[in-house]
């Protein structure tokens, strides 16, 4: 039977105005511990949800998605674009991309290269009137930088009906958008959605592991089908879009931050196959 916390807290209290000094402390910890899951919003006992574990470590228990036997993913043969900002000043929007909001080249102390800070809120396009190719393959790198995972909001990327930096997308079903692949660090899963296709699935991904790493996303469109890796691990491989659908990309930071978390983005090319 699930246990209100509202309940124990109070009892919590009730024990600690009787107990002696050490053990009123115990108490005060324990009433701060259930206040903290209810300001959260996401402890299961509250929203009825399977709870997430963490090793004494802080790291995830929940096992990495099994990696494929072959690692299918190829990438295409012949360059559309790409772009690691190299030419482009720190401080600034990259000149080969527009934005809904804002955004800046960075340098990351001992990571080479350039880095396009996301700030939130913001959506990320590149600035073209060029759809995608029929066929293609797109890969790039997000870096995240935080305390710890949690405090970075849901990054997502996909395609879109058209190439307008005017909205914030959020999901696959808003603002013209057609895919979505949502990075949701605090629950620790990844989801996939279609509005053309009206796929919608989801995966546990252990998150809370990536607070300071880089990750490298993988993507590859035939026609209808779109296959999706993250790393090695492969998050989707389906019907995304209907025939003949004209796609552009889009990417978009977390809605908000805590702390100083950050993320970057970087590393980007598109290939047709």
């Amino acid at each position: 039977m699930m246990k209100n916390p509202f309940i124990i807290a109070g009892l919590a209290l009730t024990l600690a105005a009787g107990a002696s000094p050490v053990q009123a402390q115990f108490f005060k910890k324990l009433q701060q511990k259930l206040e903290d899951k209810v300001d959260r919003k996401v402890d299961g006992m509250i929203n009825g949800q399977k709870g997430t574990k963490t090793t004494a470590e802080g790291k995830s228990s929940k096992p990495m998605p099994k990696l494929e036997e072959v690692y299918s993913f190829v990438p295409g043969h012949t360059l559309f674009f790409a772009d690691n900002f190299t030419s482009d000043k720190a401080g600034r929007m990259p000149k080969r991309w527009k934005s809904s909001g804002g955004g800046s080249i960075a340098t990351i102390p001992d990571v080479p290269g350039k880095w396009l800070a996301l700030a939130p809120r913001t959506t990320y396009r590149i600035d073209s009137i060029l759809a995608m190719p029929g066929n293609f393959t797109v890969e790039f790198d997000i870096l995240t930088r935080s305390t710890q995972a949690k405090d970075i909001g849901a990054l997502v990327f996909g395609f879109g009906r058209d190439n307008s930096n005017r909205s914030y997308i959020q999901d696959a079903y808003n603002d013209n958008a057609i895919t979505g692949t949502q990075l949701h660090f605090w629950n620790e899963d990844i989801s996939n959605s279609s509005s053309d296709t009206k796929i919608h699935n989801s995966l546990e991904y252990p998150l809370s592991n990536y607070a300071n790493t880089t990750i490298h996303i993988s993507m590859s469109i035939e026609g209808e089908n779109m296959r999706v890796y993250l790393n090695r691990s492969k998050l989707v491989d389906t019907r995304m879009f209907k025939t003949n659908t004209i796609k552009y990309f889009y990417l978009s930071a977390p809605y908000d931050y805590e702390g100083e978390a950050m993320t970057y983005f970087g590393n980007f090319v598109i290939s047709k196959l």
